[in-house]
Formats: C-alpha cells, structure tokens, sequence
C-alpha cells in the first residue's frame, strides 16, 4: 500500500468524521480524481449520507435544498480546477440566504501550483467574501489529532451567529487511491456544544412594550422561514394585539392552519393602499413584494423594529428604529402589550377580502395564467407538501394569487439573490430529505436548470412548467416598451418540454387547463417519483389578468 495514498485517506476520514461528530450528516460529491480521498472517505463512512451528482453547479444548489430542508450543514466535495468554480452560484446564494453550506475542494499540491500542470488554477479564498470563514489545508499529513477540532470549528462557524459557506481547500499529492482501504483509527473527540437561547432583556422588553402599547401597529413577516416554534409564538401575538400580519408567501405563515384572519392572505394588494401604522414590529427578513417595501418606507419615522438572530439585519431603506437580537419566538411570547381598537384591523380586512375576491374571479376564466395556477394548487395539494416557488414570476404570482389557505405546507424559495440558477437542483434537494414535493417555475428557470433532472433518480419531486414563451416577468417593468424588449429581455426559447423529460426518462403531461394541470400534479404526488407538468400560457392574456388584479384591489379601496 503506497503510504501517501494511506496518509490521504485517513486524513480526509478524520475530517469527515470530525465533521459527522459536529452534526453534519449530509455530503454531495461530484465525481473526481484528485478528490477521490474525500469522496471515498465519504461514501465509507458509516453516519454521513453521500449523494453523488456529476454537475457541480447542479450539486451545490441540490445541497442547498438539503440544508433548506433539514435546517442542518450539509457538505460538498469537488476535484481540482474549474469544479469547485461552478458551486459560486449556490454559495453567493448560501451567504445571502444566511445557509450553513461547507466546501470542501480538493486541489494540486503546491509543487504543481504556478507552473502550468493540468487542471490546477489558484483555489485560495476562491468565494471571496461570500463565505464565512476559508480555511487552506496543507497536503495530507500523518499527524491528524487537530482535525477534528477544526471541524468542529467549522460547522460551529457555518451556523452562526450569521450562518452561511465555509471553504476547505485541501491539496492531496498523488498517489490517491489506496490498494485497500484501512479502517482508520478514532480521532479526539470534538468540543461539545451547549444549546443557548437569545431571551430579549428586561430593558429591551419595556421598549419595546412602550412603543406596543402607544398605538395600533402591523407586525411584518419577510421570507425567512423561521420555524414552526416562531410561527407558534407569532400568531397568537398578533391576535392578542389584535394588528394585521402581513407576511411573505414564503414565510409559511399563510398557510398554517392556526392562522386567523388576521394574517393577510393578499399583504402585496393590502400594503398598495393601506395607511401608514403606528408602529412595525418586523421578523424574518425584509419581505421582496416592493408594494411592501414601499409601505415600509410610508411609515418611516414612525417606531420600527427589527428582530433578527443574527449580525445580517435586513433593512436596506434604513427604516427601523430600533434593531433587536433576540431569538422571535421567545420575544413573541414575552411580549404583553394591550391589544389595538377592533377598527384598526377591520380596515386592512376589508383591504384583504376584496383582494381575494378579485384573485378568485379572475383566476376562474379561462385560459390560464401562472396565477389561477397556483391559486389552484394550493387549495388542492395534500396537508404538509413541501413547495418550492421559482423565480421570477412563479414566487411572485403566489405572492398575489395564492391568498391564505390552511395547507401547513412547508414553503421553499431561493430569494438570497432570487437567481432563476438551480431553481430545480434546490427543489430536487428539498424532495430527496422531505419526500414528494412540488416545483413551480417558469421556462426560462426549467432552461436554466435543465441538468438537474438527472437528479430525479433521487428525488419524488413533480415539476410544473409555466410556458409564458420566454422571461414573461419583464412584461410588468419598464423593458417593455424598448423595440428591443423581445430578443433582449423576453428572449423566447424553442424549448420541448416533453423531449426533454424524455431524455432523462421521466414522464410529461402537457396540460389543456389549470383543473387538468392540478389533477396531473396530484397523480404524480402519489406515485412518489419525478415528473413533469407542463402548462401553456398566453403571455398576453397572462399580463391583462395581472393588470386587471391590481386595479381591481385599487378600486376596491
């Protein structure tokens, strides 16, 4: 047995087992060479699941939907040169969306660095600072007690206090697989770590009870999934308050079955017409709707707060007042303040009902529209399904259409830097930890992602495919009017989506209308295996609908 190869694989295996002992459970390799110590270390060890996906750019957001799904770091491993280039995508995603992501890139040894040898490039501090922390290894050592340790160090610093990508480069010199495997030898245990709470302070409290207390107020909820412990704590705060709760579709809140009417089906159409508040209690980020955001900015200089767990607070119009870390669910539940005058909340109700109404006529014609698609979908998808909404257009028209609907369903986006990149590889990565889920995106994002269909093999995920004819949420912005729109902006794809199921063994159902589409994406739920839905859109009738919407709600004011 070649030393160096013994050598490279008990150090990669005392780093994988340091990383398994802080709680990572969950590695994605791309297939390599100069990686094979790590891959093989991985694929041995006895409490990491490996998941093998030749495309790294499909890998990395294929891991995102992992940690998305499990709430807990999940690993990648790459080989030297260009492949750990093609994670940058999902780890700018990772930084943004505050994601526990940890890298692992394998790489030439320093005598092959600078010289012109094959498939070497310079992998240090790759990410910039998109990752939390980058960490370049020396080539594998006998020596490995302070693995471990690191590795610890390593998911400790992924998971906060701001969560997001770590990056391990590690040269290995050839020769790299050994004649037969050994059974490494248990490394130092790894430091434990003890559970602590963020408890609000007492004088934090009596602010933040003062400014409660000094009038009706909104509580605003952006799309950060913050958990069933906050969506616990945060509902009946907001009914005790008696205040509206206007929350982003992707922050779940509109679908627990604990909510009450107060939780705004339609907080977009609301927020276009409603009155400034008094004050803005703000968790889980900034919600993307700009009718939101625009809001926010017609209460600015009215008290503000924002409560976020970690150093990233999100306030970019530099609205709040007040920023406070505390952990949301334990604030929400330590908050005693009186509740508003019954007329406060009655006129964002009004605001709300005539929304949905004009959601539900319009999305009752016919033809169809990404709208009356997902208004549909979610009234008639099992109770609990995982549903991952595409950019650009998908999340939005949820965000419009969807209304509130008592589904409990989990609900996932890639709004770090809402790219339309590895929207499928995310959804796919969601589906192989949850079970059966469900896509919804648009045609340029099924493009844009195509590769990862390969990963069907994993994952029972059906994917319905709005065919707008090209990038349908240019339509709604000013590029409209340019001569150029069409082939600059819209850019229409002669894309197949039946033969490109096909190339990847999957079925397809092209769909005649919403009841057809919903029925399609109920009877592939059961088979628990992937397949696609695919759902032609008039684009034009697609805009005069949404139009039609928004001017309905402003009428209705």
């Amino acid at each position: 047995m070649s030393d160096t190869a013994d050598t490279n694989y008990r150090w990669a295996w005392h780093l994988l087992d340091g990383l398994a002992a802080a709680g990572l459970a969950e590695v994605v390799v791309s297939p390599g060479s100069r990686s094979t110590p790590l891959a093989l270390a991985a694929l041995r060890h006895p409490g990491l699941t490996t998941h093998v996906v030749v495309d790294e750019r499909s890998a990395a957001f294929y891991a995102l939907g992992l940690v998305k799904a499990t709430r807990k770091p999940a690993a990648l491993v790459a080989t030297s040169g260009s492949a750990a280039a093609n994670w940058f995508p999902a780890v700018v995603e990772a930084d943004m969306a505050r994601l526990p992501l940890i890298l692992l890139s394998a790489d030439r040894p320093p005598e092959l660095q600078d010289c012109g040898a094959n498939q070497t490039m310079d992998q240090h501090a790759l990410f910039g600072n998109h990752v939390r922390a980058f960490h370049g290894l020396p080539p594998a050592e006998k020596d490995t007690g302070w693995l471990p340790a690191l590795a610890a160090r390593v998911v400790a610093v992924s998971e906060g206090p701001l969560p997001g990508p770590v990056h391990l480069n590690m040269p290995f010199r050839e020769p790299l697989v050994p004649a037969t495997v050994p059974a490494p030898t248990a490394g130092p245990a790894p430091p434990e770590r003890l559970a602590s709470t963020r408890s609000p302070t007492a004088p934090a409290l009596e602010v933040l009870e003062r400014i409660l207390s000094s009038g009706p107020g909104a509580i605003v909820c952006g799309p950060d999934d913050l958990g069933d412990d906050f969506r616990a704590a945060v509902l009946p705060l907001a009914q005790r308050l008696n205040v509206p709760l206007l929350a982003d579709v992707l922050s779940g809140l509109r679908f627990d079955p604990r909510a009450g009417e107060g939780v705004l089906g339609h907080p977009d159409q609301v927020a276009r017409t409603a009155p400034p508040s008094g004050w803005v209690l703000r968790f889980g980020g900034l919600p993307v709707s700009r009718a939101m955001g625009d809001w926010l900015d017609r209460c600015r200089g009215r008290p503000q707060i924002v409560v976020t767990d970690h150093a990233r607070p999100a306030d970019p119009s530099g609205t709040a007042i007040h920023v406070l870390s505390a952990d949301a669910a334990l604030l929400c539940r330590r908050l005693t303040a009186p509740a508003a005058p019954a007329g406060w909340l009655d006129g964002f109700l009004v605001r709300d009902r005539a929304a949905d109404e004009a959601a539900s006529r319009l999305c009752a014609e016919y033809p169809p529209f990404e709208g009356s698609l997902v208004r549909a979908l979610m009234r008639a998808l099992p109770g609990g399904t995982p549903v991952f909404l595409g950019n650009s257009l998908a999340v939005r028209s949820a965000e419009w259409f969807a209304g509130r609907v008592p589904g409990g369903f989990r609900m996932f986006g890639n709004r770090g830097v809402s790219g339309i990149d590895g929207n499928l590889s995310t959804a796919f990565g969601i589906a192989a930890a949850l079970g059966p889920a469900v896509a919804v995106v648009g045609d340029l994002a099924f493009l844009h992602d195509l590769n990862a269909l390969a990963l069907s093999r994993f994952a029972p995920l059906v994917t319905v495919v709005l065919d707008n004819g090209g990038g349908g949420i240019f339509d709604h912005l000013a590029q409209a009017e340019l001569p150029e729109f069409e082939a600059g902006w819209l850019a229409p794809q002669a894309l197949d989506a039946a033969a490109a199921a096909r190339a990847f063994g999957l079925p397809c159902h092209r769909a005649a209308d919403v009841g057809d589409a919903v029925d399609a994406v109920l009877a592939g739920l059961t088979t628990a295996r992937a397949g696609l839905v695919h759902l032609p859109i008039r684009r034009g009738h697609s805009l005069a609908q949404i139009r039609a919407f928004h001017a309905a709600c402003l009428e209705g004011e």
